[in-house]
C-alpha cells in the first residue's frame, strides 16, 4: 500500500482552518488526486514572536509521513523553523533546509547550473560597499547588458529602472540601478545582489501593464529526480513554436541537491535553449495557464 503523502497549505489570513484563497485551487487539485492535505498559519510563522505557534493547529501524527509545502516563500530561516516544528510532528517535509536554499537561492544554485546558465556574478548586500564590491566584479561584463535582481527575485516590472541595464560599464547607471532594486525590495530583500549577462531571447509580446518584453520562456518541476511536468511560464502571449525537448535538463535535473524543485529555461533568438534558474519546488508558483488538477496528478505518481 503507498504511504500517504501530504500537502501543506497556508491558511487563510481571514478564517482559520480554511486555506487561503490564492491556494484554493491547488488545495482541491491536491484532494482529488489522493494528497493528504495540512494547513499552518503563514503569518505567524514569518512574524517574530509568533513563529512557534504557526503549526498549532497541526495535531502530531502517529508514525512518519512525507510532506510537500505549496505556498508563499521563505527565507531559510523561517523554512528551518518550520521543518523543525513538522517533524517534531512526525511530518517530514520533502527538502531538508540545505536543500531548500540549494535551489531557493541563485548564488547557491549555480554549481548545478553553470555551464548552461548566463555568467552570474553576485555580493551579499551590508552596505554601500557591498556595492562597490559588486560594481567591481561586473567589470567582467564590459560594454554588455545585464540583469539585476536579489539572490531570489527581481523587480522586472520596474524593467528600466530596477532591473535592466543596457551598459555593464556605465557604473553610475549601475549604480543606480543596483539602489532602486534595493529600494524596491526594502525588507524583502534576499540576501544579496546578483548581476546577470543580459541573454537576448526569443520574443513573445509586451506585457500589457508594465511594459516589460515578454519571452519564451518554460516553467519545469522535478520531484524526486523525475520531470513533473513542463509549463508556459506567461499567460500572455502567443507559444507558437512546441514545448521543448526536456532531455538535457532531465540529465541536469538527476545531479541537482533537492527532492523538489523548478527549472525556468528560456530559448534564446539562435534556438538555442538556456536555464534562467531553479527554484524550490514548495514556493515556486504553477504558472497561470497550468492545469492545477493534471499538475497534482502527475507530482502524485512522482511521489511514488
Amino acid at each position: 500500500m503507498t504511504e500517504q503523502v501530504y500537502i501543506l497549505f497556508c491558511e487563510s489570513p481571514f478564517q482559520a482552518n480554511k486555506v487561503d484563497e490564492d491556494f484554493e485551487d491547488e488545495f482541491i487539485a491536491a484532494k482529488e488526486n489522493g494528497f493528504g492535505t495540512l494547513l499552518f498559519n503563514f503569518e505567524d510563522l514569518v512574524s517574530l514572536d509568533r513563529s512557534s505557534v504557526a503549526t498549532k493547529r497541526i495535531r502530531p501524527n502517529d508514525k512518519p509521513a512525507n510532506v510537500i509545502y505549496r505556498g508563499w516563500m521563505l527565507t531559510p530561516k523561517q523554512y528551518s523553523i518550520l521543518y523543525n516544528d513538522l517533524w517534531s510532528k512526525n511530518f517530514n517535509l520533502i527538502n531538508p533546509v540545505v536543500a531548500y536554499q540549494n535551489c531557493h537561492y541563485l548564488p547557491d544554485s549555480l554549481k548545478f547550473i553553470k555551464d548552461r546558465t548566463p555568467k552570474t556574478v553576485f555580493e551579499k548586500f551590508d552596505d554601500e560597499k557591498s556595492i562597490d564590491k559588486l560594481i567591481e566584479k561586473s567589470q567582467i561584463f564590459g560594454q554588455n547588458p545585464v540583469i539585476l535582481k536579489d539572490y531570489v527575485k527581481s523587480e522586472k516590472h520596474d524593467w528600466a529602472t530596477a532591473c535592466f541595464v543596457a551598459d555593464a560599464s556605465d557604473t553610475s547607471k549601475l549604480r543606480k540601478s543596483i539602489t532602486k532594486l534595493i529600494e524596491l525590495r526594502d525588507k524583502y530583500l534576499n540576501e544579496g545582489i546578483v548581476v546577470r549577462a543580459f541573454v537576448a531571447l526569443n520574443d513573445l509580446t509586451i506585457h500589457s501593464k508594465s511594459g516589460m518584453p515578454l519571452t519564451e520562456e518554460y516553467r519545469l518541476f522535478f520531484c524526486n529526480k523525475k520531470l513533473v511536468g513542463i509549463y508556459d511560464y506567461w499567460e500572455e502571449g502567443d507559444y507558437k513554436l512546441a514545448k521543448p525537448d526536456t532531455t538535457e535538463f532531465e540529465a541536469i535535473a538527476r545531479s541537482v541537491e533537492s527532492n523538489f524543485f523548478s527549472m525556468d529555461i528560456a530559448r534564446q533568438k539562435n534556438g538555442d535553449l538556456i536555464i534562467i534558474e531553479l527554484g524550490d519546488g514548495q514556493v515556486a508558483g504553477l504558472p497561470d495557464k497550468t492545469s492545477r488538477s493534471e499538475f497534482y496528478e502527475r507530482l502524485q505518481i512522482c511521489c511514488r
